[in-house]
């Protein structure tokens, strides 16, 4: 009921009287902020030039939040909660409201995604907060509709779920009004998949199958493309059908789902679309598919886990870190309303106690300003920092994915391309291309001489599996870094070992 009634009062902001018209309507509703792009790399330059050539504070306050986006997508939730802590400070100052709400919200979804519920939820109401303040009753709405969006995932995790399914079905009532038609599919497609997760933790697949189906047929009407989001929807349904054993029905999802895992460099979105394959093609009995993906699936989790651990790690820190602020100054005209609202939000929020750091960060190393020498285009200090993180490069694999690039190494290692030749020439005589094809071939030989089954996969897979974007490619560099082919190889290792 709670949820029925913050729609209520959302509607009461709706139609109050709209006295500012000062938000630029595409920039509030908040799409430009949630368009993910199928290029981080580029979305990131074009922040970074939005920010260091635009005069417009407005335009800065987008380029940190659209930085903040791209790196959510890549799972870096440290620097992402710092680039929008930066923009929230920025829209404070220009007591822009309809950002503030939409950065509240952002930051709630960062926190919660790593277990920091109590901040999460507090971040919630903060938005709220906001969103009452906004002059433009349509702007309003949408985000007080958005923080609620975000509430119900709070309560999904703690198995309140009446709660949820009322408030969701209440939203998507008057999602459905919406003119625009891409934000309008996009949002109920959203409200969709929530539902659906609902009816799958009440045992409930026969309506949970019926929402993801929406789901799946709203995210396709939009052209708002959210990568998250698509794969929630089709891992849901490959999982239900799977349960059912409708194999025909499970492959149509499963195709979907590694078409984004294809585009996306994102472990953490790969790792559930791994596992579905794998199951879905051992239940085919299609053996090199499944001996593929259930490869590809053990990789990833192994990365994950300890990427996990960094992002737990920074975000800790920004926890620490995050300003406590006083309560903003409500107007006359909606001091009643934001009273109601917070009667209502914070008994949710439960008590906040004091966490428990997980880990310590030490950055100081990078912090620290170097002394040049005349010459020199990196110092011995830096060189051997970027050693050391080739070398966590290397351990990680990161190498194996088919997208990498200069460009996306040199952002990962946080230096830049000169510094990163440099060192490639000095430590490793090679340029770049070389030394990634060498670290794939490596990868695979060591697969082939250890894993027995990587022996009977075909060279396609092969070389799918270790980055390489077509079997001339592999095969012409598996020759140039070990003088024979790799069917060569591979049966003379059989013969070896009958």
């Amino acid at each position: 009921m709670k949820y029925a009634i913050l729609f209520l009062f959302s509607f009461l902001i709706y139609l109050q009287e709209d006295k500012d018209s000062k938000y630029n309507k595409a920039f509030c509703s908040g799409v430009a902020l949630d368009v993910s792009s199928e290029n981080s790399l580029v979305s990131m330059r074009v922040a970074d030039s939005l920010f260091m050539y635009s005069e417009s504070d407005q335009n800065k306050m987008y380029a940190l939040m659209l930085k903040s986006i791209v790196l959510e997508q890549e799972e870096k939730r440290g620097e992402s909660i710092d680039f929008a802590l930066r923009s929230l400070e920025m829209a404070k100052l220009e007591n822009n409201y309809c950002l503030q709400s939409r950065i509240y919200t952002f930051l709630s979804r960062q926190y919660r995604k790593i277990g920091f519920v109590d901040k999460g939820k507090y971040l919630i109401a903060e938005s709220i907060a906001a969103s009452s303040k906004i002059q433009n009753k349509e702007h309003a709405l949408r985000f007080i509709t958005m923080a609620n969006l975000e509430l119900v995932e709070y309560n999904i995790e703690a198995k309140e779920l009446v709660d949820a399914i009322e408030y969701l079905k209440s939203a998507i009532f008057i999602l459905k009004k919406q003119k625009d038609k891409n934000i309008k599919y996009f949002d109920l497609a959203n409200c969709e998949e929530k539902l659906a997760r609902c009816y799958v933790k009440l045992n409930d697949n026969k309506s949970a199958i019926i929402h993801y189906s929406k789901a799946s047929s709203f995210i396709e009407q939009s052209a708002l493309g959210e990568p998250l989001l698509e794969t929630s929807i089709y891992n849901g349904l490959v999982t239900l059908y799977l349960e059912q054993k409708q194999l025909d029905s499970t492959k149509v999802y499963i195709e979907k789902s590694l078409r984004i895992a294809n585009q996306e460099c994102n472990n953490f979105i790969k790792e559930e679309i791994y596992k579905n394959a794998a199951e879905y093609y051992q239940r085919a009995e299609i053996s090199d598919s499944f001996k593929l993906y259930r490869c590809k699936y053990k990789t990833v989790i192994a990365e994950n886990k300890d990427h996990l651990r960094m992002l737990i790690n920074k975000a800790s820190n920004e926890l620490n870190e995050f300003p406590k602020e006083a309560p903003i100054q409500e107007s006359s005209g909606s001091k009643n309303i934001i009273a109601t609202i917070f009667f209502i939000v914070i008994p949710s929020l439960g008590v906040y106690y004091k966490r428990k750091k997980v880990f310590k960060y030490v950055d100081d190393v990078f912090n620290d300003k170097e002394k040049k020498v005349p010459g020199v285009t990196c110092s011995k200090k830096t060189e051997k920092i970027l050693l050391d993180k080739l070398e966590a490069f290397e351990a990680s694999n990161r190498f194996l994915d088919k997208n990498m690039s200069s460009a996306i190494l040199v952002a990962h290692l946080n230096t830049n391309i000169k510094y990163l030749r440099q060192v490639l020439k000095d430590h490793k005589d090679s340029d770049f291309n070389t030394y990634i094809n060498r670290l794939r071939i490596l990868y695979i030989i060591n697969k082939l001489n250890t894993n027995p089954d990587y022996l009977n996969y075909k060279i396609s897979y092969l070389a799918e599996e270790c980055g390489f974007s077509s079997h001339s490619k592999f095969s012409t560099n598996f020759k140039k870094f070990t003088e024979t082919s790799p069917s060569y190889y591979i049966n003379n290792l059989k013969t070896k070992r009958t």
